[in-house]
């Protein structure tokens, strides 16, 4: 990932957010060897850091609107932050991953959709993304299985209706 854009954030605060966390995602390897003994005993890289919760939510926060906003490319530097330093948070495997299939890495989204469900088990909409990035690189049979597993995991709840539809109608596609 390049780190400079052709065309920042409008907010100069977001803007310069993003470029710090762009370039600290940079400078990673070294840091995330410098914690290496503590993680391996299961600390986090937000815990051995000192982030707050609260500051995870609101770097989170950013993140949504950035997407909703359709920056994917600005949302990705803070969302792969945010899985770095609370790995165990599903949410934040799921917007990075969100990010990636939007800009088009298919391959990298696939993953993280299926560390979301390693994380989540029963997230409806990781299984229904996963099965759009392995439809995308040509991998039919397991594409049909995840919108299966997504037409299951939605069954029955009022919130994921819209999802149950959309992968009920992938499946049906990928029969004809």
């Amino acid at each position: 990932m390049p780190s400079t854009y052709s065309y920042p954030p409008a907010d100069s605060d977001i803007a310069a957010l993003v470029k710090q966390l762009t370039t600290s995602l940079e400078n990673m390897p070294t840091v995330l060897e410098h914690f290496d003994q503590s993680m391996q005993e299961g600390a986090t890289l937000g815990e051995l850091r000192g982030i707050t919760a609260a500051e995870l939510q609101a770097l989170y926060k950013i993140a949504c609107k950035l997407c909703n906003d359709g920056a994917f490319e600005h949302a990705l530097p803070i969302s792969l932050q945010l899985m770095l330093h609370a790995p165990a948070d599903s949410r934040y495997t799921f917007q990075a991953g969100s990010c990636l299939q939007r800009l088009g890495e298919f391959k990298h989204a696939a993953i993280l959709f299926a560390r979301t469900l390693d994380l989540k088990s029963d997230e409806a909409a990781a299984a229904y993304r996963l099965g759009e990035c392995l439809l995308t690189i040509d991998r039919l049979v397991e594409a049909k299985a995840l919108f299966e597993m997504a037409v299951e995991l939605s069954r029955g709840k009022f919130h994921c209706r819209d999802l149950f539809e959309l992968a009920e109608a992938r499946i049906l596609s990928l029969q004809h």
